[in-house]
C-alpha cells in the first residue's frame, strides 16, 4: 500500500468521481488547473443511454452527449449486440497521458495525479499496466476511482487477477464520508 495514493471504489454511479471533483475544485479551481491524468468520461445519447466510455483529459467534464463514432479516444463502445473494448486506446493515449502526467508534475506544472477510472479492462494491457505501476510505485501523489473487487467480479478471472493486484499497490477508502475527509487531508499534505 503507497502512501501516496488515494482511491474510492464503491458501487457504480453513486458519485466516486464527482465526490472527487467537487473537492479538487475548491483546491484547484473549476477548471483543475494543477491536476493532470485522465477521467474515463461517460458518452450517453440525448435520451442519457450509455453509449460507451472515452479516455479524457482529467479537467474534462464526467459525461458528454456526443455519437462515440464521432469522437476520438474511445476505448468501449456499447451496441444492441454488446459491447467492444478497444485496447489500443490504453497502449497509446493511456501510456501517453500517465507519461505526460508523472512529468508535468516532476516538473511543477501539476501537483497531482488523477485516475478516474482504473482496475478494469486496461490492466489487460502490458505496456499501459507497467506505466501506471511506475507511477504509482513513484513518490507523485495520485488519487482517483479503482473498480472495487465487486464489480470486477464479472471480468475476465486474469483481469480480477490484475484487480487484486492495483488494489494492493493503493490505498483504497470504500465509505464516502472516510474517503473525503482523507482527501482533504491527503491534498494538504502533499499540495498545500
Amino acid at each position: 500500500m503507497s502512501m501516496n495514493t488515494l482511491f474510492i471504489e464503491g458501487p457504480i454511479q453513486t458519485g466516486k468521481s464527482t465526490l472527487i471533483r467537487k473537492v479538487l475544485r475548491e483546491v484547484f479551481g473549476q477548471n483543475l488547473s494543477g491536476v493532470a491524468g485522465f477521467t474515463s468520461q461517460r458518452i450517453t445519447d440525448s435520451d442519457s443511454n450509455l453509449l460507451g466510455f472515452r479516455l479524457a483529459p482529467a479537467a474534462a467534464d464526467l459525461s458528454i452527449t456526443a455519437n462515440p463514432a464521432d469522437m476520438d479516444n474511445v476505448f468501449k463502445y456499447f451496441t444492441p449486440n454488446g459491447s467492444r473494448t478497444d485496447m489500443n486506446v490504453f497502449e497509446t493515449i493511456g501510456i501517453k497521458r500517465i507519461k505526460e502526467a508523472f512529468a508535468a508534475v516532476k516538473e511543477g506544472h501539476a501537483k497531482i495525479v488523477l485516475l478516474d477510472e482504473i482496475g478494469g479492462h486496461e490492466l489487460a494491457s502490458s505496456a499501459f499496466r507497467s506505466e501506471l505501476y511506475k507511477l504509482l510505485d513513484s513518490d507523485v501523489p495520485c488519487i482517483g476511482v479503482v473498480k472495487s473487487l465487486s464489480n470486477a467480479q464479472h471480468m475476465d478471472p486474469s483481469i480480477l487477477t490484475l484487480n487484486k493486484e492495483l488494489h494492493n499497490k493503493l490505498t483504497v477508502v470504500a465509505e464516502f464520508d472516510e474517503f473525503e475527509s482523507r482527501l482533504r487531508f491527503f491534498l494538504n499534505q502533499f499540495i498545500l
